[in-house]
């Protein structure tokens, strides 16, 4: 499992590192990446972030991991979406989705999300102002590979909530990995 964190989060963002001890339990294998773009700005088409996503799969690969989940929290969670359309992993989750800003539309985001092949989870707060709920039903409503849960009362960062959305994507991951 390669886990991805949010814009100027690191390999070690908390939400990713409870992800990676609670699907060890399982005996998942997870390999977090820190983006080569980290405190800058992202690089063009996301060229760097999605070669970073590419080493981080090829080395779980490597050490012998037969299926691979692409996990991302936030903006990593956008970069895992992009390249899971161009190369399907065999499942994608997202931790609180930043599809659609206020006034910045993210067409491509939406694009990228509607037309993954793979199972795909994303995990969002029911008040999380980054991503709209009606927006991401609305592409669930369009892809049946998509599952959305909802954290009741969490927004973006999740909060207090962050251990339900950690426990319900490990539930769902372990569920599509094993």
């Amino acid at each position: 499992m390669v886990l991805a964190p949010g814009y100027g989060g690191d390999d070690r963002q908390p939400i990713l590192r409870a992800l990676a001890a609670r699907l060890a339990k399982d005996g998942i294998a997870a390999r977090a990446v820190t983006f080569s773009t980290r405190g800058s700005r992202p690089s063009h088409a996301y060229e760097r972030e999605l070669a970073d996503l590419r080493g981080a799969r090829e080395r779980l690969r490597e050490e012998g991991a037969e299926r691979i989940a692409l996990v991302g929290r936030s903006f990593g969670g956008r970069m895992c979406a992009f390249l899971a359309r161009a190369e399907p992993p065999d499942a994608l989750a997202i931790l609180g989705h930043p599809i659609a800003p206020p006034g910045r539309p993210r067409t491509d985001d939406e694009a990228a999300l509607e037309a993954v092949a793979c199972p795909t989870l994303v995990v969002q707060g029911e008040r999380d102002e980054l991503g709209p709920l009606g927006v991401l039903e609305r592409i669930a409503g369009r892809n049946p590979r998509i599952d959305l849960v909802v954290i009741a009362g969490a927004g973006h960062d999740f909060g207090a909530a962050e251990p339900e959305a950690v426990e319900a994507a490990a539930r769902w991951l372990d569920s599509i990995l094993r």
